[in-house]
């Protein structure tokens, strides 16, 4: 693998996926519902991104293109985090700590959700390119 295959792997996933992550929280919270955008849109946008660079002229294994998949969609979930934590004002008869624990439920169960998302994603490509693969044998 070149250096600029990686170089342009690590732009995409742990730069731009956390852009799309903050400009969602900055702009776009009150026109996209957040389930529909962190279950359907933001892994779209990650694999659209992705694809993209696989079908450019640079040629990367897919374990580490997935592997890069997974450490940017860590890299968003962290930004989300720090983005809603430092927005974090609690209600004033809320137990102390309560409002980080929602937080850091929310952002666990969001984290969950995406990686199952992107983990049935991978699932159906390693079968359809393992199909792919046999046909072309046969």
């Amino acid at each position: 693998m070149k250096r600029t295959q990686l170089l342009s792997l690590l732009a995409v996933n742990l730069m731009l996926l956390p852009l799309i992550q903050l400009s969602y929280n900055l702009y776009f919270t009150t026109k996209i519902a957040e389930g529909s955008f962190y279950l359907i849109i933001f892994p779209a946008l990650i694999i659209l991104s992705n694809l993209l660079l696989c079908c450019s002229r640079q040629r990367v294994a897919a374990s580490i293109h997935w592997t890069f998949v997974y450490v940017g969609q860590g890299t968003s979930i962290a930004c989300y985090f720090v983005w809603h934590y430092g927005q974090l004002e609690p209600y004033p008869d809320m137990p102390p700590g309560e409002a980080v624990f929602d937080l850091c439920m929310s952002t666990f169960l969001i984290g969950l959700w995406q990686f199952i998302v992107l983990a049935l994603i991978h699932l159906s490509t390693f079968i359809i390119l393992k199909m792919g693969l046999t046909f072309k044998k046969a």
